[in-house]
């Protein structure tokens, strides 16, 4: 064999083996070591063999010269041939509906052909070196029964199993279909992973501030927008949150409080965040979202824009999210389903959407330990998932025979959703008949007439069968009901007065006969409620959709006792009817965004009247205030103006009223006579105590003393905080449907005297500074390198994301100086920093205050109080108070360095002036 030659078979191998190294992605790196290893095993054979010479059997018959180039090439052309034909099946395996990538990869997974690949360029490459260095006549006869015969063996093996997948269609498509689910859960469920954690502390945060009261029509929002376009969330440090939230809390003094004189009632704000890990920011979205019962000012309002969006942790340029990486695959199964059904392949066309949904019900219900349950993240997925269904279905119109064909395989869906235990999947299901319901009446020609008695059938047997299915869990039974609800109002919408009451006939006779436990007849009701009140709505508007047919709303007026007429007008009233949006009928898209008054829940209460005073049975005595409520708002309509009462009416009317009198008499004095809970009280001083161990920053560096020097000024030592709350905080029931929780209080408290003693300490260090320098990274670079060895020793107290230049702050030399020192970040400083040498920097001393009624807090410095001494208000309140004894002072010889243009230094001193309201 020529040199060339040799040359040329070797470019030729490498050539194959960089071509289909993608091949090798399905093969595990335990298999790749395996063949690395007998690689490695057979070189050193075959080096053995070359130089101990052939055996004494081989001598007299010797391979013929050249044997092993032969060998080489016919075991190149069979991986060529192999490569070539598993290349060819990989791109023209399958119909359109499942040429997909993650298809095409496991199908030459489930051919092996990833084996035939690796163990056929590993026995190349063995070949090669015993062609090329170690030729023997044992090596020849080695390859050829171990590498060569394998090699052939597999490929033979790969062709089969590819012409067996091309023999058994349905094989086909259960294989694309487990490596859709597959894949697409693996990637969200990596996401979830990637993200669980920063999703856990930004949850954290949703009872960082107050939930009790409301701030007014008065309301002022401040938005906070993102502070960087078009990069993924990777977390939001929940810290400086709170360090935003702390600076709108209720206010810390210094010095006594007074006895309930000059206390205010806490407005707290509420903060919202809008953003979540893992989400892409966009252009102009809000990121936070500040409402506060009074305006603040400019400066107020930089420092928690500059606050929150420092709290913002991004991921690095070019992440890519699950939803981009995934459209692609999805987008060709939706393709599938319109090309075919326009070419009248209706074959490919059902077996592509019967793929499509298989693959959304297996990603929805696969459910991985590690997914997150944010509502947002589920919200994103689900509407992604869903909107692949819900597009497809939009060529439904393009003949009765496609849309046969989308309402067979909704029934399909719908029969197997309860089993897959996800409520949002069995909604979507049923979604699917409204869909193509609304399709056919809006646009439908005569040929579609025959549509509209199937999907109203379907919907009846789907309530009928949940009704007993083994799966109440999931309520199909009650879904069913509201979805042909969501039929007979879109037949209305649509003007078709027969097809709305084909659907409101099959509705007023479920369960008409078998109804166990009156679950199903109540939805019924409530239905037929919802519908009377939009014809009322659609009336008394002059809408065009209005039948004006008085049979029609015979046929939607709810008959039974009238407890069961509140049974079923309560379930409208809690929203919590099941499936139906019944609550959005009533509105339109506005270009402009503008709020729209939403009239339809009066019509149903109206409805409900009308059926309450044509029914008959005893009221319900009002027991909870859910029901007292909903009595006093039938007061309000009874006794409108211009209304004429009929006797039952009359009689209904004064039966109201002496349930809501007896009520109202004894709800305010049953939340003022319950007493204070032990329990809330030592809920609330542990989340005081949790908070403030996890929440010191400045202050936990700073060495606390046992005595006060008696040089020390003492005169201002109190820290202390006095507000009023609603009493619901600190009560063990509920009283007027308000929920309040205590931990609530402890976070608000701890934070403000974190914030208060930061300030106390920055105070301090201020009076003593020595050095005035200018507030930039440089600046403070060049002091720290100055200080050489000493550095370690000092402290360097900054504000949250830095001073001046974003860029100088992060750079690389800055950043080493910064490791020089111990740097503190705090909310308490706003446009200066302060360097001190912790030799002889402050100390403290702190206490609980000593004052009657306040008892220390265990584990803190901390006293608080709870006092009832709230007069004349209207609401029961509570009165709480905290103190602590806090006295800091500078040491001897102690150098300050103060980073801040001199207008920055009086606007300090005129901030921390402004926090001691009182002194002692």
């Amino acid at each position: 064999m020529t040199v060339s030659t040799r040359r040329r078979w070797i470019d030729a191998a490498q050539k194959m083996l960089s071509s289909n190294w993608g091949k090798l992605s399905s093969m595990k790196w335990r298999d790749i070591l395996i063949l690395a290893f007998a690689f490695a095993l057979s070189v050193a054979i075959l080096a053995i063999s070359y130089y101990a010479g052939d055996p004494d059997w081989l001598v007299n018959h010797p391979a013929v010269p050249g044997s092993n180039g032969i060998l080489w090439q016919v075991q190149t052309t069979f991986l060529s041939v192999g490569f070539a034909g598993l290349a060819i099946a990989a791109q023209l395996f399958a119909e359109a509906p499942l040429a997909i990538g993650a298809s095409r990869d496991r199908v030459l997974e489930h051919v092996r052909a990833g084996w035939f690949v690796g163990v056929g360029l590993t026995a190349n490459a063995v070949i090669a070196v015993g062609t090329v260095w170690l030729p023997s006549s044992i090596g020849t006869l080695g390859v050829a029964i171990g590498w060569f015969v394998a090699t052939v063996m597999l490929l033979v093996s790969s062709y089969i199993g590819l012409m067996r997948l091309f023999g058994r269609p349905s094989r086909l498509d259960e294989v694309v279909r487990v490596a859709l689910v597959e894949v697409l859960t693996s990637r969200l469920n990596t996401a979830s992973r990637k993200y669980a954690a920063a999703r856990c502390q930004r949850d954290s945060l949703a009872g960082s501030g107050f939930s009790v009261g409301d701030l007014g029509p008065s309301a002022v929002t401040l938005r906070v927008p993102v502070p960087q376009v078009g990069l993924v969330v990777k977390a939001i440090r929940p810290q400086l949150v709170l360090r935003a939230i702390a600076t709108l809390g209720p206010p810390l003094t210094e010095g006594g409080a007074d006895d309930g004189g000059s206390d205010d009632f806490s407005s707290p704000p509420q903060v919202d965040i809008d953003i979540e890990p893992g989400d892409r920011t966009r252009i102009g979205e809000t990121a936070f979202r500040i409402r506060t019962s009074q305006e603040l000012d400019r400066n107020v309002q930089d420092r928690l824009v500059r606050l929150l969006q420092s709290s913002i942790e991004f991921e690095a340029t070019g992440s890519v999210t699950p939803d981009e990486e995934t459209d692609r695959e999805i987008a060709i199964l939706k393709d599938a389903v319109g090309t075919s059904l326009r070419s009248g392949a209706y074959g490919t066309a059902e077996r592509a959407m019967e793929l499509l949904g298989q693959v959304v019900r297996g990603v929805w219900t696969a459910r991985p330990e590690s997914l997150d349950s944010s509502l947002r993240s589920s919200l994103t997925r689900r509407d992604w998932l869903y909107r692949s269904i819900s597009e497809v279905e939009q060529d439904a119109l393009l003949s009765p025979r496609a849309c046969g064909l989308f309402v067979g395989q909704a029934m399909t869906r719908a029969i197997e959703a309860p089993r897959t235990g996800s409520v949002e999947y069995v909604d979507e299901c049923l979604r699917s008949f409204t869909r193509v319901w609304f399709e056919v009446l809006r646009h439908g020609s005569a040929e579609f007439d025959s549509v509209p008695l199937r999907i109203v059938t379907c919907v009846q047997n789907l309530a009928v069968y949940s009704f007993a299915a083994e799966e109440p869990r999931h309520d199909l039974q009650a879904r069913a009901t509201w979805a042909m609800v969501e039929l007979v109002k879109l037949a209305l919408d649509g003007k078709q007065l027969e097809n709305a009451r084909l659907a409101a006939s099959e509705l007023n006779g479920l369960f008409e006969f078998a109804d166990s436990g009156g679950h199903g007849r109540m939805n019924v009701r409530a239905g037929q409620l919802v519908l009377s009140a939009w014809l009322d709505y659609l009336a008394a508007r002059g809408d065009t959709r209005d039948p004006g047919d008085p049979g029609m709303r015979a046929l939607l007026t709810p008959h039974g006792e009238r407890f069961e007429i509140l049974a079923a007008h309560a379930v409208t009233e809690r929203g919590a009817t099941l499936f139906s949006r019944w609550e959005w009928w009533e509105m339109r898209t506005s270009t402009s965004g503008r709020s729209q008054r939403v009239q339809l829940p009066h019509y149903i209460d109206c409805a409900a009247l009308d059926a309450l005073a044509s029914s008959y049975g005893s009221l319900p005595p009002a027991t909870d205030q859910e029901t007292a409520s909903g009595y006093r708002r039938f007061v309000r309509l009874l006794g409108g103006e211009g209304r004429e009462l009929s006797t039952a009416e009359s009689n209904l009317m004064q039966r109201f009223n002496d349930e809501v009198g007896k009520w109202d008499a004894t709800e305010d004095e049953r939340l003022a006579r319950e007493p204070l809970s032990q329990t809330k009280l030592d809920v609330l001083r542990i989340s005081l105590r949790e908070a403030l161990e996890s929440g010191q920053g400045l202050t936990a560096e700073v060495p606390v003393e046992t005595t006060v020097p008696e040089s020390v000024d003492t005169s201002r030592p109190i820290l202390s905080m006095n507000f009023r709350v609603p009493r619901h905080y600190l009560v063990d029931k509920v009283f007027n449907q308000t929920h309040a929780d205590p931990k609530e209080l402890g976070n608000v408290i701890a934070r403000g005297f974190i914030e208060g003693e930061e300030l106390r300490i920055l105070e301090e260090l201020r009076s003593q500074q020595n050095d005035l320098l200018d507030p930039t990274a440089q600046a403070i670079r060049d002091e720290i390198e100055s200080l050489g060895n000493e550095a370690k020793r000092y402290f360097l107290i900054t504000p949250y994301g830095g001073l001046g230049d974003p860029h100088a702050w992060y750079s690389a030399e800055f950043r080493e100086a910064l490791a020089q020192v111990t740097h503190i970040e705090t909310g308490a400083l706003d446009g200066e920093a302060i360097l001190f040498d912790r030799r002889s920097g402050v100390a403290l001393y702190r206490k609980p205050e000593e004052k009657v009624g306040l008892t220390p807090v265990e584990g803190t410095s901390i006293a608080m109080g709870v006092f009832e001494d709230v007069q004349d208000q209207d609401q029961p309140q509570v009165r709480i108070e905290t103190g602590e004894y806090f006295v800091v002072w500078a040491g001897d010889g102690t150098r300050v360095c103060r980073f801040a243009s001199p207008q920055a230094t009086e606007v300090g001193e005129i901030d921390a002036n402004n926090t001691s309201l009182d002194s002692d």
